[in-house]
């Protein structure tokens, strides 16, 4: 019995101990806790979402804009069943204005956002143009229960126009607010190119208004106001009248070109072709424009001037000759026959010039575009040694380039092929990659890239904005390399200007004083014991050649780039010449080259029948 007493004693001890420890724990201990919630009841924190910055050209011409409009909200709990008549008779009235929604798109689009823990407005409808809300705006601010917010949306001024650069906005799904939280305000959140790039820059940061509110969560008075830091325009180094020239230049051509400073690294134009109307994806892109892109069988959503992994051809052949300067017994003015072509284990080689070229110097390699130079003289060293060389000016490397996810590309060498493919290198491997085939892959801008470091001695970082933060070109060469430059450069000027140049009858209409090189690269396997190869516009289209040209101007006084592929464009002269003469133009025209009258010189028979069929 005692026992029994006992323990009904201290359960009833413990139970009030306990009861007093939870008080204490009420009252002291969560105090502060309960009395930030007390006054949350009391407060509303209703963000101030930031205007999105614009992104402007070089001078100051918008690239991508903002519209002024309104959303529409409704307050939250208006799906519970008592509240329910409000809510359709609210979506009633906004259909007499905007009878374009139904109201059972209205109501699910409410419902789909309304839980017990979301205390905030609720869109509806989601944007309205500043000039269609002006007509009923004294009517709809008449609502208690409406809240009509002013609104920035985004607009692409110039539509297609260097699509691939600006990229666009998007909504924000539940994995972007994640990444970027702020997303969950603005709505949307960049999704390709500069968009991309600098969303953090371009979103701006929340402000805040905290004010006091009744037990029906109607407004009485303002506690506090947080400005949010909006319109964060960010400058480019584009120019946007460059850019439409450029655009028109390669009207029904596949490919990408780029324009680039070649001092400082600036782009002034870009462009991946076919390019995209970035309105079309604001709000979200139709079914019908999204499969038109996507079954187009010339890939308008991949950036081709980063992304497009192309065989470089014969414009890798200053690089080239720059590594077998320094690597084999030769110089610069070392004479070797170069016939039509060689043989190795059983099978030819041949020239792009079925006749051959008899002899050449690195000068003449590069001018005349001569394969069997480049083939014998391969072979007389490492290709390790030529790869390291090649990859120092930028090749297989990225360029650093401020737009996401940039490819690497492939410079062929003995442990690379060992590495991917455990395969043995062979003397073949060294013939093909000497002229840019086989496996190598490079990206345009990583020839422009290559091309400026050519023209100016040093590597810049590629990059389409202004204000942030320029890398300083990298000094990459050594001193006996940097010693032989003004030979490529020669070699290059003699291409586009000189007669006998596989691109001077090409870049006659050039206003500017071009240096280039073309190139040619096969994207299908063509036999070499025919000595007369098939013509490429006899080829299907998807087998012929991808066509390069790449420049720097003035030839006398490098400033600018200019690196042209168009992908199954045939021969790199007779297709890239005319581009590039053009493009040249367009800097001339609009006074960053100054004109250069070229001496006049007529091309004889056997010159310009050489220039025809020069690659």
């Amino acid at each position: 019995m005692n026992t029994r007493i006992l323990f009904l004693f201290s359960a009833f001890v413990l139970f009030w101990l306990l009861l007093l420890i939870k008080i204490f724990d009420i009252s002291i201990l969560e105090h502060k806790n309960f009395e930030d919630q007390a006054s949350k009841n009391m407060l509303r924190q209703e963000p101030i979402v930031p205007i999105r910055g614009q992104i402007l050209d070089r001078n100051g011409l918008p690239l991508a804009a903002n519209t002024v409009g309104f959303s529409i909200s409704l307050p939250p709990r208006l799906s519970l069943r008592a509240n329910l008549p409000i809510l359709e008779q609210e979506a009633e009235k906004l259909l007499a204005f905007f009878p374009k929604y139904s109201k059972e798109e209205l109501i699910k689009k409410y419902r789909q956002k309304d839980s017990p823990y979301n205390h905030e407005f609720i869109p509806v409808i989601d944007f309205v143009g500043h000039e269609e809300i002006l007509k009923y705006y004294p009517k709809l601010s008449q609502s208690n229960t409406l809240r009509i917010v002013p609104l920035a949306r985004r607009f692409y001024p110039n539509n297609a126009t260097a699509s691939h650069i600006i990229g666009y906005v998007s909504r924000a799904n539940q994995k972007d607010i994640e990444k970027q939280p702020i997303a969950k305000y603005t709505g949307n959140i960049g999704k390709e190119g500069l968009e991309r790039q600098y969303d953090t820059f371009l979103q701006g940061e929340l402000g805040e208004r905290i004010v006091k509110v009744t037990a029906l969560n109607q407004e009485v008075g303002v506690v506090s106001h947080k400005e949010a830091i909006e319109n964060r325009d960010l400058i480019t180094t584009l120019d946007i009248k460059l850019q439409s020239a450029m655009d028109s230049i390669f009207s029904n051509k596949n490919g990408a070109a780029i324009i680039m400073d070649a001092l400082n690294g600036e782009i002034l134009a870009a462009g991946s072709y076919p390019e995209y109307n970035l309105n079309h994806f604001i709000g979200g892109i139709s079914h019908e424009n999204w499969n038109a892109l996507r079954n187009n069988p010339h890939k308008p959503l991949i950036n081709k001037f980063i992304n497009g992994l192309y065989p470089p051809g014969s414009v890798i052949k200053m690089g080239m000759g720059l590594a077998l300067l320094e690597y084999t017994d030769i110089n610069e003015n070392t004479e070797i026959k170069t016939p039509p072509f060689i043989e190795l284990g059983g099978r030819k080689f041949r020239d792009w010039k079925k006749e051959g070229h008899e002899s050449a110097d690195l000068y003449k390699a590069i001018k005349r575009s001569v394969d069997v130079y480049f083939y014998l003289l391969a072979q007389r060293t490492d290709f390790e040694n030529i790869a390291s060389v090649l990859k120092k000016m930028g090749l297989g490397e990225k360029t650093g380039v401020d737009l996401p996810n940039e490819f690497i590309g492939i410079v062929p060498s003995p442990s690379f092929k060992k590495k991917r493919y455990k395969q043995d290198w062979y003397a073949g491997d060294s013939v093909v990659s000497s002229i840019g085939q086989g496996l190598f892959l490079t990206t345009p801008l990583q020839i422009a890239n290559y091309t400026a470091l050519i023209a100016s001695g040093k590597l810049p970082t590629p990059h389409f904005v202004k204000n942030t933060q320029e890398a300083l070109p990298k000094d990459v060469l050594n001193a006996f390399e940097k010693s032989k430059l003004p030979i490529l450069r020669e070699g290059m000027r003699q291409v586009c200007s000189e007669i006998g140049g596989t691109a001077f009858y090409a870049t006659r209409e050039s206003k500017a004083h071009l240096a280039c090189k073309t190139g040619t690269a096969q994207v299908v396997g063509i036999s070499q014991e025919d000595k007369a190869r098939i013509k490429e516009e006899d080829m299907e289209y998807f087998h012929r050649s991808q066509a390069w040209i790449t420049a720097f101007l003035p030839a006398d006084n490098p400033r600018y780039v200019i690196t042209i592929m168009v992908e199954h464009g045939g021969s790199g002269s007779g297709t890239g010449g005319p581009v590039l003469a053009k493009l040249s133009n367009a800097l001339v025209d609009l006074g960053y080259v100054k004109p250069y009258k070229k001496a006049s010189k007529s091309l004889n028979k056997n010159d310009l029948n050489f220039e025809l069929e020069a690659e």
